[in-house]
C-alpha cells in the first residue's frame, strides 16, 4: 500500500534546538530549568522534543503526556507515566494517579507532591534529569497544581522540565489561560515558541521529502501556512481543494484505508490519542474483531503512520487525527465504541489499576449514555480519587454523581447513600480542593435536601438525620470560618443540638467552635467551648480533638500566663504528634512561636519556627507548610532590626499565594526604610499580582497600606498620610479591637504620623483630627489588655499628649519594654525624642537619637537616621560627633563604646542593659563584639583599655 504521509524530516529549528540545549547545560551549571515549548498543533513541538532528548547533555530523560477522554484528563498522568519509568530504574516512592496518597489526616496531597519532588532529585543525581511532559492543554487540575509546585521547588536539582503546550487550543475559558501567564513570570521558567517555517524552510522539508518532480514551493507554502504537518499532507497535492480544517486535511489518509482498519481506528479514537494492547484487544473482542484479524486490520493504519507502535500500544501519529477520526464517526457508532469500553473494563483488563479502570469506567459509561451505569462507576471512581489525593477530579466524579441523581430513579440504593451525604462529601471535597464557597453552596444545598431551613430548639428530641444534619454545618462552619464570614458559630451550635449528649464527634465540633470563636474575635467564648470540648475529647478518648482544643486553648492563655500558655501548646503538640495529626501539629508549632514572640520572646520564637520548619521536613511538608514558618522567621528577624539575615532567609517564590504575598510586604519595607523607591514599587506590584485587593481579605492590605501611609508622611504630604492613617483605624475588629494585632499595631504609627505633623507648621488642625481619633480608640479599650497592648495604648496616649514633659517621662518609661522588638523600639525612641525636644530636655533627646541612628547604621535601614537629623534639625539638637567625621576610637560602633565606657565603671550586663533601654542578651553580643574589636580577653582588660581610649 502506497505511504500518502511521507517520513516526516527535522528542519528548521536550529534556533529553538540550540535554545533547549543551552538550556540543558545551564541546569547541570545552576539548577533546575523548565521551558514551555509552545505553537500551534502540527508545528512540531514533540519532534523539537524528540530530538533535544536525543542530543540532550542530561544522563536520564523520562516522558509523560496528558491524556484526553472526551474533554476530561487522566488525574496526575503524564506524571503517573514519568514516574513509573524513574521506577523502573529503582527509584522508589509513590505514584500519583495510582498509588495511596501518603498521610490520612488531610494532608495527603501535599506529601503526594513533596514525594514527586524528592524522586525527581534523587533521580536527577549528578548528570540530571530531562522531564518532559506533554500536551499540558490536556492537564487535569491535579497535574496542572502538581507542576506549578514543581516549578516553584525545584531548586537547585539538575533537572530540566520540558513541557508542550498547544496555544490555538487554548480557548477563552481554558484554565491554562490565566496559568500560563503566571508560570511565565517564574524566575526559572522560559517560553520557547515554536511558529511557521519560512518559505526556504518548507523547500527544505519538501525536498527532502520527496524524490520525484520538484512541487511548486510558493504554493506548497501559501497553503500550508508554515506547518510542518501541513507541509507533508499537502506535498502530494497542493493545488487540490482545500480541506474545511487541519482535522479533514489529516483524516484524508484515513478515508484510504481498508474498512476494517477505519472501522478499529475509530474505536482507538473513542479512547483519545492512545491506547494499550490489552485493551484494545479486550474492546476489539466485544466489536467482534479476533485478536489475528486485530493485528490485520492494524498494520496498514502503521504502514501509512496514522498509528505508531509503542512498547505497549498505539498512538495516533497527530493528537489532530485523533480528533477527526472521533469527529467522523457517526452517533450510532461512537455510542457502541463506549459501551464496548465499558463492558471490557467492567469485566476487568490485565495491567490496568483499579483508579485507572474506574476513571475509565466511568468515562465510557457516560459516553455510551448508560446512566445508571455511569452514576455507579462516577461513584465509585470519586473513592479511587479520593485515595490518590485527586481532590479536583473526585469533585468533578461527585457532581457528575449529583447530575445523574434524578435521572436514575435508584440511584440512593445504587450508590448506598442518600443525596443529603453526596453533598456533604462534595462540600468536604471542596474544602480539600480549597473552593470555600462552594463548600458552602453545597452544604447549603444539603441541608435544604433534608428539609433544614432553621435552627433546631435545644432540649428537643434530636431529628433522625441528626448525625448527617451535623456533619453538614460542620463542614458549612468550617468553611465560613476559613472565608473569615458569619454564620459559622449558629451552624456550630446547631451542630451540638442535632448529635445529643455523648456524640463521638461532639469533641471535634467542640474544638472547632473554639478555634472559630478565637478567629472572630471572641476569646471568652473560644475559651469557654475550648474547656468544654476538652473535657469532652478527654471523656471519650478522642485525642485528636484534645491536641485540637488544648492548642487553641495555650494561644488563648498566651497574654495571660505565657508559661501555662508554652505548657499546652507542648502537651497538644506532644498529643498531635503521637497520633500523626499533621494539621493539628503544624497549628501547634506556628501558634507556639507566635506566643512567644506575643511574650517578647524572640530568640525562642525563632528558634520555635525553625523547629517547626524542620517538622515540616520530617512530614515531608517542608514545601507547603514549611514557608509559613520560614516567613516568621523572616518577620522575627526584621523585627529586631537583623536585616542582614533577614534577607538571607527571604524567599518570595515559597510557598501559597498568601505566604508569598505576605513575604513581598517584607521586601517592600526593607526597601522603603532603605529609600528604594524603585524596590518599593516593584514589591507593591507583586503584591497585588498575587494578593489583588478586591479577592484578598482586608487586613492583608494592611502592610502595603502603611508603607503608603508612612511615606506619605516622610515626603510631607499629610493630608493623604492622615486620611490613610484614618483608613487604617477603621480596619480593625470593631468588637474586639485589642485582639486585632495588625489593628493594635497601627495605633502606633498612626500616632507617628501625628507626632511628625506637630514639628510642622500649619497643620494643627489635620493633628487634632488624628490625634482626637487616636485618643477615642486608645480610650475604648478594655482594662485587661494583655502586656504588648497595654504598652501600645499607653504609647498612643502619650503621643497625643498637650504635656510634652509627660509625654517624654512617659515614653522613656516604656522604652525598657521593647529592648528585643527593635523596630517598634526605634519609633518609641523617635517619639521619645521629639517629646523629650518640646520639653527642653536636649541631652536626652540627643540620647533616643543617637540610639536610633546607631540603629539604622547597623541595620542599613537609612530612613531612620533622616528621621533622626530631622528632629535634631527642626528642633536646634547638635548633630553627633560621629556624624561630623570623628568616629568612636578603636573601630568601634557608638552603641559599643557606650556598653565600654559602662562596664569600665563595673556595671554588669543586666545594669548596662536598664542604664541604656535594651536587654541583658544585647549587652552580652555587644560585649563580647568590642572585646574583638579590642584584642581582649576579659571584661579587666576591656575596662583597662577603654580608660586607655578616654572611655571611663
Amino acid at each position: 500500500m502506497q505511504d500518502d504521509l511521507p517520513r516526516p524530516v527535522f528542519v528548521g529549528r536550529d534556533r529553538q534546538l540550540a535554545a533547549l540545549a543551552g538550556d540543558g547545560r545551564r541546569v547541570l551549571a545552576e539548577g533546575a530549568r523548565a521551558v514551555l515549548v509552545c505553537g500551534d498543533a502540527g508545528m512540531g513541538k514533540t519532534r523539537l522534543i524528540d530530538e533535544y532528548r536525543a542530543r540532550t547533555p542530561l544522563a536520564r530523560t523520562a516522558v509523560g503526556g496528558c491524556l484526553e477522554l472526551g474533554g476530561e484528563g487522566i488525574p496526575f498522568a503524564p506524571f503517573t507515566a514519568l514516574l513509573r519509568d524513574l521506577s523502573r530504574e529503582g527509584a522508589a516512592g509513590p505514584v500519583p494517579g495510582t498509588d495511596r496518597a501518603p498521610g490520612g489526616d488531610g494532608t495527603g496531597r501535599a506529601r503526594l507532591f513533596e514525594s514527586v519532588l524528592t524522586l525527581l532529585e534523587e533521580r536527577a543525581g549528578r548528570g540530571g534529569l530531562l522531564a518532559v511532559v506533554e500536551d499540558l492543554h490536556w492537564a487535569d487540575a491535579s497535574t496542572r497544581d502538581l507542576l506549578v509546585f514543581l516549578l516553584r521547588n525545584l531548586g537547585g536539582a539538575p533537572v530540566h522540565l520540558v513541557v508542550s503546550v498547544r496555544t490555538d487550543d487554548l480557548h477563552r475559558t481554558h484554565p491554562l489561560r490565566r496559568l500560563l501567564p503566571g508560570i511565565e513570570r517564574l524566575p526559572r521558567v522560559s517560553r520557547l515558541d515554536v511558529g511557521p517555517l519560512s518559505r526556504d524552510e518548507v523547500a527544505a522539508q519538501a525536498a527532502a521529502l520527496r524524490d520525484g518532480p520538484s512541487v511548486d514551493i510558493d504554493l506548497l507554502h501559501e497553503r500550508s501556512g508554515g506547518n510542518p504537518l501541513f507541509v507533508e499532507a499537502f506535498l502530494d497535492r497542493p493545488s487540490g481543494p482545500l480541506p474545511e480544517g487541519p482535522r479533514e486535511l489529516l483524516s484524508a489518509a484515513v478515508d484510504r484505508l481498508p474498512d476494517d482498519a477505519r472501522r478499529v481506528v475509530g474505536l482507538i479514537a473513542a479512547a483519545g490519542d492512545r491506547i494499550g494492547h490489552t485493551l484494545l484487544a479486550a474492546v476489539a473482542r466485544r466489536a467482534g474483531i479476533s485478536e489475528e484479524a486485530l493485528d490485520t486490520a492494524l498494520r496498514p493504519a502503521v504502514d501509512v503512520r496514522v498509528l505508531r507502535a509503542t512498547a505497549d500500544g498505539y498512538v495516533f501519529r497527530h493528537a489532530l487525527l485523533a480528533e477527526a477520526v472521533y469527529t467522523d464517526l457517526l452517533p450510532g457508532e461512537r455510542i457502541r465504541a463506549h459501551r464496548r469500553y465499558a463492558e471490557a473494563l467492567g469485566r476487568g483488563v490485565p495491567g490496568l489499576t483499579g483508579a485507572e479502570t474506574a476513571l475509565q469506567l466511568a468515562h465510557h459509561a457516560y459516553a455510551a449514555g448508560d446512566q445508571p451505569l455511569a452514576l455507579s462507576t462516577a461513584w465509585e471512581a470519586a473513592r479511587h480519587a479520593a485515595d490518590t489525593a485527586a481532590h479536583p477530579e473526585r469533585l468533578a466524579l461527585l457532581e457528575r454523581v449529583l447530575e445523574l441523581w434524578d435521572p436514575v430513579p435508584d440511584a440512593a440504593a445504587r450508590v448506598g447513600e442518600p443525596r443529603a451525604e453526596v453533598l456533604r462529601r462534595a462540600a468536604s471535597v471542596c474544602l480539600l480542593a480549597g473552593s470555600l464557597r462552594r463548600a458552602v453552596d453545597y452544604a447549603t444545598e444539603g441541608l435544604e435536601e433534608l428539609g433544614v431551613t432553621g435552627y433546631h430548639r435545644p432540649g428537643a428530641q434530636a431529628p433522625p438525620d441528626g448525625a448527617l444534619i451535623a456533619g453538614l454545618r460542620y463542614v458549612r462552619a468550617y468553611a465560613y470560618k476559613e472565608l473569615g464570614s458569619d454564620g459559622g458559630l449558629e451552624d456550630l451550635a446547631d451542630a451540638f443540638v442535632v448529635m445529643g449528649e455523648g456524640h463521638p464527634r461532639a469533641a471535634a465540633a467542640g474544638a472547632l467552635l473554639a478555634s472559630t470563636f478565637m478567629v472572630r474575635g471572641h476569646p471568652t467564648r473560644a475559651r469557654r467551648s475550648a474547656v468544654k470540648a476538652l473535657a469532652a475529647a478527654r471523656e471519650t478518648g478522642d485525642r485528636g480533638s484534645e491536641a485540637d482544643a488544648l492548642v487553641t486553648l495555650g494561644s488563648l492563655t498566651a497574654g495571660e500566663d505565657p508559661d501555662e500558655a508554652l505548657r499546652m501548646l507542648g502537651e497538644g503538640i506532644a498529643i498531635a504528634r503521637e497520633r500523626a495529626d499533621a494539621p493539628v501539629e503544624i497549628r501547634g508549632w506556628a501558634n507556639l512561636a507566635g506566643a512567644l514572640s506575643y511574650a517578647d520572646r524572640p530568640e525562642e520564637a525563632y528558634a520555635t519556627a525553625g523547629r517547626g520548619l524542620d517538622r515540616t521536613r520530617e512530614l515531608g511538608l517542608a514545601r507547603t507548610q514549611g514557608p509559613f514558618f520560614l516567613l516568621h522567621m523572616v518577620v522575627n528577624r526584621f523585627q529586631q532590626l537583623r536585616v542582614a539575615e533577614c534577607e538571607r532567609l527571604l524567599d518570595t517564590e515559597a510557598g501559597d499565594l498568601l505566604v508569598r504575598g505576605r513575604t513581598w510586604t517584607v521586601v517592600q519595607q526593607i526597601a522603603f526604610y532603605r529609600r528604594d523607591g524603585a524596590g518599593v514599587e516593584r514589591a507593591r506590584e507583586e503584591f497585588r499580582r498575587l494578593l489583588p485587593e478586591g479577592s484578598s481579605a482586608p487586613q492583608e492590605q494592611v502592610p502595603v497600606l502603611f508603607v503608603e501611609m508612612m511615606g506619605a508622611a516622610v515626603e510631607g504630604r499629610f493630608d493623604a498620610a492622615v486620611d490613610l492613617a484614618l483608613h487604617l483605624l477603621e480596619r480593625g475588629d470593631a468588637e474586639n479591637p485589642h485582639l486585632d494585632t495588625l489593628h493594635m499595631g497601627n495605633l502606633t504609627y498612626a500616632a507617628e504620623v501625628a507626632d511628625m505633623m506637630r514639628d510642622v507648621s500649619g497643620r494643627q488642625e489635620r493633628t487634632e483630627e488624628l490625634s482626637s481619633a487616636l485618643l477615642a480608640v486608645a480610650d475604648a479599650l478594655p482594662e485587661g489588655l494583655a502586656p504588648p497592648n497595654r504598652l501600645i495604648r499607653a504609647q498612643v496616649r502619650a503621643q497625643v499628649s498637650e504635656d510634652a514633659d509627660t509625654a517624654s517621662r512617659s515614653l522613656e518609661g516604656l522604652l525598657p519594654q521593647v529592648r528585643e522588638r527593635r523596630f517598634q523600639r526605634v519609633y518609641l525612641l523617635l517619639a521619645a525624642a521629639r517629646a523629650a525636644a518640646r520639653a527642653g530636655r536636649a541631652d536626652a533627646a540627643a540620647g533616643h537619637l543617637a540610639e536610633v541612628e546607631e540603629a539604622a547604621r547597623e541595620s542599613g535601614l537609612t530612613l531612620f537616621g533622616e528621621l533622626a537629623d530631622r528632629i535634631r534639625g527642626r528642633h536646634g539638637l547638635p548633630r553627633p560627633r560621629a556624624a561630623a567625621g570623628e568616629a568612636a576610637p578603636a573601630g568601634l560602633t557608638r552603641r559599643e563604646a557606650q556598653v565600654l565606657r559602662l562596664v569600665a565603671r563595673g556595671m554588669t550586663n543586666r545594669e548596662v542593659g536598664g542604664e541604656l533601654f535594651i536587654s541583658a542578651k544585647t549587652v552580652s553580643v555587644h560585649v563580647s563584639n568590642l572585646m574583638g574589636k579590642l584584642g581582649v580577653a576579659n571584661r579587666n582588660a576591656a575596662a583597662a583599655r577603654a580608660r586607655e581610649l578616654g572611655l571611663d
